[in-house]
């Protein structure tokens, strides 16, 4: 779906109706979100539902785009009493922290006809490893318009004639992914490496690209 004058009209309404704004006593000034920002990546991290990011309510992320907005490096408290932090912002990408063992990227992709946002988290333990949630304009779920990679594209060339072997010796791939909304893409870079001990590390992995680069 596209943003349109209609849609931010409607999300300015939706956001008032919902007291984003509103702030406890004690709290800094809440980042002001108007028609201006519709579109950008804080303007949907501020306007997601809460179900989507539980450990982040509404407030906590305001509070936390301010706290960026203004160079305060100081962490807000998540849901389940960690730390949560805005890392960087860009027009259409966000980066966060939502704890000691997550993070999270928000990408908007727009076209013509569509904004889709992928939002992206990655759990860094036992080795780094990363899902996409695809949403459109007004959060509702959406089709991913590229897939994650499957074993043909991971493996090199030569991997590929040595399909089988690597099969066997590497049952699944671990890899962490982020998005460039302006080239519209999403790479993949692979993190499986890290799940054995240097001196088991299976020859096989001489077989597999470091990264895949989805374009779409």
């Amino acid at each position: 779906m596209k943003i349109t004058p209609r849609i931010i009209a409607a999300l300015v309404v939706a956001a008032a109706a919902s007291g984003l704004n509103a702030r406890n006593s004690d709290a800094p000034l809440s980042a002001t979100m108007t028609a201006r920002d519709a579109g950008s990546a804080q303007w949907f991290f501020a306007m997601a539902p809460d179900e989507v990011l539980p450990l982040l309510p509404a407030n906590t992320r305001l509070d936390m785009l301010d706290y960026y907005n203004n160079g305060m490096e100081r962490p807000s408290r998540n849901e389940a009493g960690g730390m949560a932090m805005v890392t960087s912002s860009a027009d259409h990408r966000l980066t966060f922290e939502a704890g000691d063992s997550c993070s999270y990227e928000l990408a908007v992709f727009t076209t013509p006809r569509d904004t889709l946002v992928a939002l992206i988290e990655t759990v860094r333990y036992p080795m780094p490893d990363s899902r996409i949630e695809w949403f459109d304009a007004s959060w509702q779920p959406a089709k991913a318009p590229v897939a994650e990679p499957t074993l043909k594209q991971w493996l090199t060339g030569e991997g590929s004639r040595h399909r089988s072997e690597v099969e066997e010796a590497i049952p699944f791939i671990t890899a962490t992914a982020t998005a460039d909304p302006d080239r519209r893409t999403v790479t993949y870079t692979r993190t499986i490496d890290s799940y054995f001990l240097p001196s088991d590390a299976p020859a096989a992995l001489r077989w597999l690209r470091p990264e895949v680069v989805q374009k779409f």
